[in-house]
């Protein structure tokens, strides 16, 4: 395997909802895709955390994993996540 994705990321930008049952934050989707996507936050989260991520406008929903959290030098935290279950908004945007 020459280990790339196994699907292509859509570069489209927009604002998300993550949530757990802890707390709520406003990020930034940098990039998704129908198993994936990689946001940008203020917040930092732990590896594992299941959230729930929810497009401002309210048409996508996921229910996700934290692959990865890396602090950025700007103090932001660029945040990986494993989508598990989805709305059908999710797969067509």
């Amino acid at each position: 395997m020459d280990g790339g994705r196994r699907e292509k990321r859509s570069p489209m930008r927009f604002v998300v909802l993550l949530s757990n049952k802890e707390k709520t934050v406003a990020a930034e989707c940098e990039n998704f895709s129908d198993n994936g996507a990689r946001v940008r936050t203020t917040q930092p989260w732990k590896q594992d955390t299941r959230v729930l991520v929810k497009s401002s406008l309210g048409e996508l929903l996921a229910g996700a994993r934290v692959v990865y959290c890396r602090t950025l030098p700007d103090g932001a935290f660029e945040v990986g996540l494993e989508v598990l279950v989805r709305t059908q908004a999710w797969v067509t945007r």
